[in-house]
């Protein structure tokens, strides 16, 4: 009787989690889509008013300026989600400490990401487009800092406001000077004012919720903390590394207009990892706290989460598979429809991704931040080998097989460790059942260009006739008896 009143109560408990788990999704997910819908208008509207150059010389800045934020971090972002999720009265204590070091540190790698990017674009008039976009870069990175006890907490609704009201004001800024006619360089100062409002909500938010934090420069707690987050350091190294190291190889490699090619399509896969990036936003912290109380209903838990995150992002990618030049013809115009090729190559990077933050974030809750960074390790190498000699042969393509190939790996190597430490969940059963209605979509997508349906009635194959028939609807009336 006990032991099934225990099964019970650790259902409800796990059923109570996976509900706040997607209430804190959908929010995430609501505010990102906003922040990210007008992160994406900046983009498309520096493409089509200046054009892939200037393009490239924002995307690369970003890409140098996003590895420069290492320097600010230093690993610590994880390390304030943990601690301050299993203690949050500690929030107010490791901020005062460890935001004077970042302001410090910021200034510091401001200026060492502007030197390289300078060097990287070699334009004189790209200048002040660096100095912004990498100032952005750091700004964004201390605000984020002061909003994580309320992601420690798993209180979303202060972070995606203050995201929301940073990137609305942003866009408003950026398309207001470019209606005016200014240059590149003024145009991307909307980035750091945007990034200045949100530190100011993110102080006044906090302090109020939380405490004002107490600002002093200890640097025996900084050595004593840094150490604690060397781990999650080079975790967070190696993604940033791996996630924006290929256009910062291409830049060296190629020209800026296959810079700006690739970054449309990097763009437009940074909206479509919205929502597997938010849905594992919001389960980090559940993973973790039930992981420091029971491994057995983390594991559960997470078999639950990556059947949600399959059955919502293999679909996805075959949708973008399928629509890949409409899309891009639609939000940037026919020249940079070379690119692609690329959106439907990078378009299977969703399911891998999700799958793989899900048991990286599983592995972090179960202190296994070591282990991963062996493995990512692994991960990284495979891409700096690979990558160079893709670009070679195939240009920015060889990028986007790149990044498929190596996510791909970094997934496998997740889910061995998880195996060796008996925690890894099945993901045939997560991912057959998606994979399979995908496959009857594409299918379907390939009879459709080769069936002359227009002289003739004709059957599509058997397996795809369901799919068929559902969207009949939308075939007109000569496709009405087709399945007869």
């Amino acid at each position: 009787m006990t032991t099934g009143t225990s099964r019970l109560r650790r259902s409800r408990t796990t059923v109570s989690t996976e509900r706040r788990i997607l209430f804190n999704t959908a929010l995430l997910g609501a505010g990102e889509g906003i922040g990210q819908l007008t992160s994406f208008c900046v983009v498309v509207s520096l493409a089509r008013a200046f054009g892939a150059d200037v393009l490239g010389q924002y995307s690369v800045s970003m890409a140098v300026g996003a590895v420069a934020t290492l320097l600010v971090g230093l690993g610590t972002q994880p390390l304030l989600i943990r601690e301050i999720g299993r203690d949050p009265n500690s929030a107010r204590d490791l901020l005062g400490v460890l935001v004077p070091m970042q302001l410090l540190l910021g200034a510091v790698a401001w200026v060492t990401a502007s030197l390289a990017c300078i060097l990287l674009i070699d334009d004189e008039g790209a200048i002040l487009v660096i100095a912004a976009t990498c100032g952005y870069q750091i700004l964004s990175r201390l605000a984020t800092t002061l909003l994580a006890p309320f992601q420690a907490t798993e209180r979303m609704q202060a972070v995606v406001s203050g995201q929301m009201l940073q990137r609305i004001l942003t866009l408003a800024f950026a398309l207001t000077a470019i209606w005016l006619g200014a240059t590149p360089g003024v145009v991307t100062l909307a980035l750091v004012a945007g990034a200045a409002i949100l530190i100011a909500f993110s102080w006044i938010v906090t302090s109020r919720q939380f405490g004002r934090p107490a600002l002093r420069l200890d640097w025996q707690r900084v050595r004593s903390l840094l150490h604690l987050a060397s781990p999650f350091l080079s975790l967070t190294a190696l993604s940033v590394v791996y996630a924006r190291g290929g256009l910062i190889m291409l830049s060296a490699l190629a020209g800026p207009v296959a810079v700006g090619l690739y970054a449309v399509v990097d763009r437009c896969m940074v909206a479509a990892s919205l929502a597997p990036g938010v849905f594992n936003s919001a389960a980090y912290p559940a993973l973790s706290r039930l992981a420091h109380d029971s491994a057995q209903e983390a594991r559960t838990l997470l078999v639950r989460c990556l059947r949600l995150m399959m059955v919502g992002t293999v679909p996805l990618a075959a949708m973008i598979t399928i629509f890949a030049d409409d899309l891009l013809t639609l939000l940037f115009g026919k020249e940079f429809l070379a690119a692609s090729a690329a959106l439907q190559v990078l378009a299977w990077t969703l399911p891998l991704r999700g799958a793989q933050w899900l048991l990286g974030s599983q592995l972090a809750a179960l202190d296994q931040q070591s282990t991963m960074a062996k493995h990512r390790l692994v991960a990284l190498a495979a891409f700096l080998v690979l990558t160079p000699s893709l670009i070679l042969a195939f240009g920015f393509l060889g990028v986007a097989w790149a990044v498929l190939i190596c996510d791909g790996l970094h997934l496998a190597l997740y889910w061995g460790i998880l195996l060796r430490i008996r925690s890894a969940p099945s993901l045939a059963r997560s991912s057959v059942p998606p994979g399979f209605g995908c496959r009857n979509v594409a299918c379907l997508a390939r009879w459709r260009q080769t069936c002359p349906c227009s002289s003739a009635p004709c059957s599509p194959p058997r397996s795809c006739r369901p799919v068929y028939w559902l969207s009949e609807p939308f075939d007109g009336p000569t496709s009405r008896f087709s399945l007869r």
